[in-house]
């Protein structure tokens, strides 16, 4: 459990950073065929959506704390010490 953690939050830092580096994300395109008095008219479109650098700084600190607990060792307490 704990290296899936660490790996979600290796791939969340590299998405915001990637996103901090790329803010722009291409949709695909849509193709429209309009016939306009006779003649057609081929239309192309593309929605760009932005991505703050707010978003992409928050998705890398959010990963950073997944790694940070996914690292973290389990501490065995006093009680719980095996006596030999």
């Amino acid at each position: 459990m704990k290296k899936f953690l660490v790996v979600v939050g290796l791939v969340l830092m590299l998405a915001g950073a990637v996103a901090l580096i790329h803010p722009e994300l291409k949709m695909p395109s849509q193709r429209r065929e309009v016939e306009v008095q006779g003649q057609r008219l081929i239309i192309n479109t593309r929605r760009i959506v932005m991505v703050p650098a707010l978003l992409g700084g928050l998705v890398i600190v959010a990963g950073a704390v997944l790694v940070f607990a996914g690292a973290q060792k389990k501490k065995v307490t006093e009680s719980a010490k095996p006596t030999a």
